[in-house]
């Protein structure tokens, strides 16, 4: 995917150097750390983040040059928050890294927190797109592609895959998991949204 201006950096695992989610997170116009995510990115980079948001109990080092923005609230989690602020700055073009790894309810809470509020996240073994109608992706033959459809309700169309999703019925999150691409272009419609998993080359 393309550079996203905004990178929201959440507290799990901190992305590889050399990966597509590094690559990501350091070519952001702006990024947005997930309370002590934000010491994580100053030891790689050598510098704070643009914004620090969170309940702060990660993070008690003053932030040289950042915008530390605290919010107590616990009904929402730390990437709740930052996705709130970001949209309230109006940068929507967001992506999310670091939102995996450490503990495996974090990283389930963190994915659908992502795809709720229609925001691509990055990992280092592949990137997750929000989908909710049709998108095309170049890919290349043989990629690994997974679906997750929180509804059972939803219908999908697919052309691309080596196995189709026309009339498939999603019983559980797993349903539509572990396909492949059979081409080098897969297109996906959808009438409810779902999140598109696609591993890295």
């Amino acid at each position: 995917m393309r550079a996203a201006p905004t990178v929201i950096l959440a507290n799990g695992d901190f992305p590889r150097k050399g990966g597509v989610a590094f690559a990501t997170l350091a070519a952001a116009r702006r990024v947005v750390a997930c309370d002590g995510a934000a010491l994580s990115y100053r030891r790689r980079f050598r510098r704070w983040p643009d914004v620090v948001i969170g309940d702060l109990d990660s993070f008690k080092t003053p932030a040289r040059g950042a915008t530390v923005v605290p919010v107590a609230e616990q009904d929402d989690n730390d990437l709740d928050k930052a996705i709130a602020y970001c949209r309230a700055q109006g940068w929507t073009d967001l992506a999310i890294v670091g939102a995996t790894g450490k503990r495996e309810d974090h990283t389930i809470g963190n994915v659908f927190r992502a795809l709720a509020a229609g925001v691509t996240m990055l990992t280092d073994f592949g990137t997750f797109y929000p989908l909710a109608g049709r998108r095309r992706f170049r890919v290349s033959v043989g990629t690994a592609i997974s679906l997750f459809a929180p509804d059972p309700a939803t219908r999908m169309t697919s052309t691309g895959l080596e196995w189709p999703l026309d009339g498939v019925t999603f019983r559980t999150l797993a349903t539509a998991t572990l396909n492949r691409a059979s081409a080098r272009s897969v297109t996906l419609a959808s009438d409810r949204p779902v999140y598109v998993y696609i591993a890295h080359a």
